[in-house]
């Protein structure tokens, strides 16, 4: 065969892969409202950017008894590109090629992306689309489904790992996303089961869907409504993450003033309205939106810097899922080197019995620990309430905080107000006429002169006292003066979370 042959037969076999399951499964993949594997990585990455990997791989695994099912690409799209000119590892499974199945030879592709995005230092995006593991392939399938996993364990806190679920994602394969650092699905195609939907009973949307996973299991960390507003949303995370956990987060010009005034802004202000005025432009991007919305979590940038945001919903109290939702985003912040403001307004946790069962306070602990084990830059104000629990639990001084700031109306205290009084103050409620109103005029009393700021002041619990007008400033010079801190820390192996 001729050099031009061959390079002929090359480029007939190059059609053949690009062409997937062929016209029909394509077809049926667009009428089923989703785009084909490759259509999703031309959406996610830069034009002309993708280096394809393997395109070519072949192999079945097959077990005893059964027959040998495979075809060129395995049913998964790998290679790299660029989003926003930043390189990035990509693999996109193909539904129209055998159902997106997770053969041996699907699996070791993932696997070489996974392991060229550690030895980079690039992070990778995985699209997941697939009708689960290849039954006739049975342990060489699952085998190389636990080699993912034990390689995203490895790279978790080395690499961001993004997840894109464009289609079903069940079984074990399932695992996958919730060993991402952040997980997008994509709603009315996209669904995420521990087994296979069919078994529930159920519409499959109600199990495992992408407002389930994001509203219920806290599973996903963004919805989107199509594919096209989810690689959109992906883009825009993209540009807070560093290359890898030896990276700063990608520095971008700003036009904002540094020193911009708040104006009009006070304790009684929406969370979010707080978090947008002091952020660079008003740029927030929010994560985990729909889940325990008693918390808010997300990214904003600080004079072009970007930095995580752990912030009360104006003055709700805290519960186990809100804890568990600040603690993983902040030690995600802690592992890639981004810093991290706390807007603490929050009377703790209620008193609730089928909570306290459920083991509220090791949950609780989840939170304090992550804060604890944190090295980045770490900023804290009090906008609002910070009573017991909720000041532990809310980044004060005492579990790392560089600075802490009070805004002149907060209350700080071991108690809430009425119920310090209750135990302070016995023996005027007992003789007053009216002992409910004698007890908020206590419960006034013990605010005014116990919970303000300026005792804590004294007691050297916060740094400063300051103006709403004067946050955004005090919270970039104190990042910006803890950018070059040094902690030594006991030479361990790793600590033991509250899990």
């Amino acid at each position: 065969m001729s050099k031009l042959d061959r390079l002929n037969e090359l480029e007939a076999k190059k059609q053949s892969v690009l062409q997937g399951g062929g016209k029909e499964k394509v077809d049926k993949q667009h009428s089923d409202g989703k785009l084909t594997a490759r259509e999703r990585i031309s959406k996610l990455l830069d034009d002309k950017s993708f280096i394809e990997t393997d395109a070519f791989a072949e192999l079945s695994a097959a077990a005893e008894g059964f027959e040998a099912v495979s075809a060129a690409g395995e049913g998964v799209v790998t290679g790299y590109g660029t989003i926003n000119s930043r390189p990035v590892y990509v693999f996109s499974q193909d539904f129209t090629v055998l159902g997106g199945s997770l053969g041996y030879m699907h699996t070791q592709k993932i696997l070489k992306v996974l392991d060229m995005a550690g030895k980079s230092g690039v992070p990778v995006v995985g699209i997941l689309d697939s009708a689960g593991a290849r039954l006739g392939e049975g342990a060489a399938s699952l085998n190389g489904l636990s080699k993912i996993m034990k390689k995203m364990t490895t790279l978790s806190g080395v690499v961001p790992m993004v997840s894109v679920v464009a289609g079903p994602c069940a079984g074990t394969a399932s695992y996958l996303t919730a060993l991402s650092d952040f997980v997008f699905v994509v709603d009315k195609i996209g669904g995420i089961y521990s087994a296979a939907p069919a078994v529930f009973g159920e519409d499959a949307n109600d199990v495992g869907g992408a407002m389930v996973a994001n509203e219920k299991s806290g599973l996903a960390h963004f919805f989107a409504q199509d594919e096209n507003t989810c690689f959109a949303q992906v883009k825009t995370l993209m540009e807070y993450l560093p290359f890898n956990n030896v990276e700063d987060a990608p520095y971008y010009d700003q036009t904002d003033d540094l020193n911009r005034q708040l104006q009009g802004l006070d304790s009684d202000a929406d969370t979010k309205t707080i978090i947008s005025a002091i952020a660079d432009n008003g740029g927030f991007l929010e994560v985990q939106a729909y889940y325990a919305t008693n918390i808010v979590t997300g990214f904003i940038r600080l004079n072009g810097f970007a930095v995580g945001v752990v912030a009360n919903n104006a003055g709700s109290a805290l519960c186990a899922e809100a804890a568990e939702k600040a603690a993983r985003f902040v030690r995600f912040c802690d592992a890639f080197n981004t810093p991290v403001l706390t807007l603490a307004d929050t009377p703790g946790y209620e008193a609730d019995g089928e909570a306290e069962r459920k083991g509220q306070v090791r949950d609780a602990s989840k939170l304090v620990f992550a804060y604890g084990e944190a090295s980045v830059p770490m900023v804290t104000v009090i906008t609002g309430k910070a009573i017991g629990n909720g000041f532990v639990s809310m980044c004060p001084k005492g579990l790392g905080a560089d600075m802490v700031f009070a805004w002149p109306d907060a209350e700080i205290s071991c108690l809430a107000a009425e119920t310090a009084a209750n135990i302070i103050m016995t023996d005027e409620l007992l003789s007053a006429d009216d002992p409910v109103e004698k007890r908020k005029e206590l419960a006034g009393m013990y605010a005014e002169k116990f919970a303000n700021p300026f005792e804590a002041a004294k007691q050297g619990a916060i740094d400063d006292i300051i103006a709403p007008v004067e946050t955004r400033q005090r919270v970039i010079a104190g990042l910006e003066m803890a950018f070059g801190k040094r902690e030594l820390t006991t030479p361990k192996k790793h600590g033991v979370m509250p899990l």
